[in-house]
């Protein structure tokens, strides 16, 4: 036996063929840890491969001819290709090829795993691997133990005894995981790139609740894999228990499609087919359910024809060049209450520039350009009507709407130009016989518009402006008859301010006087009352002192208008703020198509107010208020209040309004939204919600939520109620338990 000497602290490297094998040991718990998170590594087989040094560091090296053996002693470190392998010992078999590490074996990768065994066998070509005792940490939470893991070849490896689990290990070990998973033995197959377990059990707080005796899922070095997810189940008045399979389907890189089957006690069978793809350009995503089925009431009984039915929505936006991008947005079902009726969502979420409702859908084709000092779009919408009182040939098709902005900096005086165009098209189906003719109507406006804002004397900000615009119009007077006429109207004014400022120690307070006139010309179209796009606003603190307070084109606020408020607003150094706006309006005149809804029917409109208190964390309010112009009455009241104390946190939004102001008598005029959590010992929470209409006084919505979280859980049992009524479908309830297992996935839902 020969020794080579002290090497503590010299490095030796060596390249020859035999050395390669040293990155086998490492390899060794790559493939093991590869059952859980990282890529398998292939064995370095080629000439380049093999050429590649490996670096040893050891207190000693003992080199033995006669045994053909070579040892290294003593904080024994070997790094290949980014990865680094400690142990005790470490002994290589020159006759063999094979490597052993013993004593505290750890194995780094360069994403952050490390794996510790008691010991690690591995052969030169890597196609057998061992370790026994193995631990490994995988990214920042999760652990994986087995009594011995085992490489068979290039297709296999496989562990046994092994317990997995994400949450955090109690180091004193007196406390067991929140969940685990332990399997008999588990297998990866890098052919097909799948992990099966065999005798699974998962454990919560230490304690057996599930055997799956086969359970497969894909390799976790896979981004995307073909495969079921997991179930949602639950129970509803209407549909009975529910459970809902979905299948998801890695078509290629840039494509997916999730199937989905849910299965009802109550009612036929609802598919679900979710598809998505990635172009260069941009993206889609497209959401369908359909079924077979009769109508249902609240109870799930069935009447009337079986008919096929469907949901559909979708939206896709691709970038056409550096100013023009161009989507579509689809939002449709078969029938009114059919999204109700089978719990779907879509309706209301955004599918594109434009918002539809829950009650009424939105679909979309647009175009859309836009750079620093231009806005362009043109889009193309069409609607469907979802309340009972909805007539399909009153709700128009825009065919096209259109505008195009550009803002002009220094052209006037040193102020602001903004020129703009407008146009909409709306076509309607011929309907003779409502009560009311409403045919197509097409429009089309152009408009400059001009501000300056100048500061003068002790501090008043004076912002002179003005406005001139143009309309053209076609309207379906009669069926098949058409009458076009123009129009040309013209505004300018001033807006006055005088802001106060208080600088203190603990909060600043700016008090502004605000002081807005403008003189308008005529509507010379007023006997044909001409209002598509102006039928729902307000005059309110959002507007209270915009020039003209009618937010779109059809309806014109004409002669003089005066404004005046206050604007306050205190800030704190600490971050607390609350702020005020409040006043009204005065005009000189009537103008027909303004109504008490819109509060602008007469001369002196109500006073509006508009509050906001944020207090941090533990309490924040905001209010919106109309007033009567003399008595002041409360006409409309928005409050919304949030706190939080200690384990408790609430919010309640209250909203009234005068039922002489309602625009649509079916929608409550009173009503209380309140919502509270409270948080219980380890990690329990409760939340109970309620909705109610307190004109009717009925419950809108009421949930009341039983909750668990930690760092790797998730529990969620949540009882639901409605007691709205909508066609034949009345009150409904339902129960729904959700479980969420970090790196596994949700059982019950999203």
């Amino acid at each position: 036996m020969s020794r080579s000497g002290d090497m503590a602290g010299r490095p030796a490297e060596r390249a020859p063929y035999g050395w390669a094998a040293l990155a086998a040991a490492l390899a060794v718990g790559v493939s093991s840890t590869a059952l859980a998170q990282t890529q398998p590594v292939a064995a370095p087989s080629t000439p380049a491969a093999q050429s590649e040094s490996v670096l040893l560091e050891a207190d000693e090296l003992i080199d033995d001819p006669q045994a053909r053996t070579i040892t290294a002693l003593g904080d024994v470190q070997v790094r290949y290709q980014g990865r680094t392998m400690r142990a005790d010992r470490l002994v290589y078999d020159l006759n063999t090829g094979s490597i052993r590490a013993m004593g505290d074996v750890q194995i780094a990768l360069e994403d952050g795993s490390v794996t510790y065994a008691e010991e690690i066998e591995a052969d030169e070509a890597m196609n057998v691997g061992a370790a026994r005792e193995l631990r490994a940490r995988l990214g920042d939470s999760s652990t994986l133990a087995a009594r011995q893991a085992l490489r068979h070849g290039e297709g296999e490896s496989e562990l046994r005894n092994v317990i997995y689990t994400s949450c955090p290990i109690c180091e004193t070990g007196d406390r067991p995981p929140t969940w685990s998973l332990r399997a008999r033995r588990a297998v990866q197959d890098r052919q097909s790139r799948t992990i099966s377990y065999q005798g699974a059990v998962l454990e919560v707080v230490g304690v057996p609740i599930l055997y799956i005796p086969y359970i497969a899922h894909p390799d976790p070095t896979i981004e995307r894999a073909s495969g079921f997810l997991p179930p949602n189940i639950g129970r509803n008045r209407r549909l009975g228990t529910f459970y809902e399979q979905p299948y998801y389907w890695a078509i290629s890189p840039s494509q997916d499609l999730t199937a989905s089957l849910r299965l009802h006690g109550n009612v036929n069978p609802l598919a679900r087919l979710d598809y998505r793809k990635r172009f260069w350009s941009g993206e889609m995503s497209l959401e369908t359910t359909f079924t077979q089925e009769q109508l249902f009431d609240q109870d799930g009984d069935r009447f009337g024809d079986e008919v096929f039915r469907y949901s559909a929505f979708g939206a896709g936006r691709f970038e056409v060049n550096d100013y023009w991008d161009w989507g579509f947005g689809i939002e449709r079902a078969y029938d009114d209450q059919y999204l109700r009726r089978y719990d779907i969502d879509g309706a209301g979420e955004r599918h594109g520039p434009y918002i539809g409702q829950e009650l009424r859908l939105l679909s979309q084709l647009y175009a859309v350009g836009q750079n620093a000092n231009s806005y362009s779009s043109v889009t193309a919408i069409s609607f469907q009507g979802l309340r009972e009182q909805d007539t399909s040939n009153l709700l128009p098709l825009i065919l096209p709407f259109a505008e195009t902005e550009h803002v002009m900096a220094d052209p006037l005086l040193n102020g602001q130009l903004r020129l703009q165009a407008n146009t909409a098209v709306l076509s309607r189906d011929d309907n003779p016989n409502t009560a009311a003719f409403e045919g197509s109507t097409g429009r089309l406006s152009v408009s400059a518009s001009w501000r300056k804002d100048a500061i003068f004397g002790p501090g008043m900000v004076f912002s002179p402006f003005a406005q001139a615009r143009a309309d053209a119009y076609q309207i379906e007077t009669s069926e098949d008859e058409y009458e076009t006429f123009t129009r040309g109207l013209g505004l300018g004014g001033a807006e006055i301010s005088w802001p106060f400022m208080r600088p203190g120690e603990r909060f600043d307070l700016i008090v502004e006087p605000v002081v807005m006139a403008a003189y308008a010309t005529d509507d010379p179209t007023v006997p044909l009352n001409i209002n598509e796009d102006s039928l729902a606003f307000e005059l309110d603190d959002s507007n209270l002192f915009r020039p003209n307070a009618t937010p779109n084109y059809d309806l014109w606020e004409p002669g003089g208008r005066l404004s005046a408020g206050v604007r306050a607003i205190a800030r704190a150094r600490t971050g607390e703020s609350a702020s005020l706006i409040f006043g009204r309006r005065w005009r000189d005149e009537q103008a027909p198509g303004f109504t008490p809804e819109n509060n602008l029917d007469g001369r002196d409109t109500d006073w509006v107010a508009a509050s906001q208190v944020d207090l941090g964390r533990h309490f924040g309010a905001e209010a919106r208020i109309r007033l009567e112009n003399e008595t002041f009455d409360i006409q409309r009241i928005n409050i919304r209040v949030r706190a939080a104390m200690g384990r408790f946190t609430g919010n309640v939004r209250y909203f009234s309004i005068d039922e002489a102001l309602q625009v649509d008598p079916s929608d409550p005029n009173e009503e209380l939204t309140a919502a509270l959590g409270v948080d219980l010992a380890r990690g329990w929470r409760m939340q109970a919600s309620l909705t109610r209409d307190l004109d009717s006084d009925i419950n809108l919505r009421q949930d009341i939520r039983a909750i668990y979280e930690d760092d790797c859980t998730f529990l969620e049992i949540s009882y639901t109620r409605r007691e709205t009524r909508l066609g034949a479908l009345g009150p409904d309830e339902g129960l729904q338990i959700r479980i969420g297992l970090r790196s596994l996935g949700v059982f019950g839902g999203s």
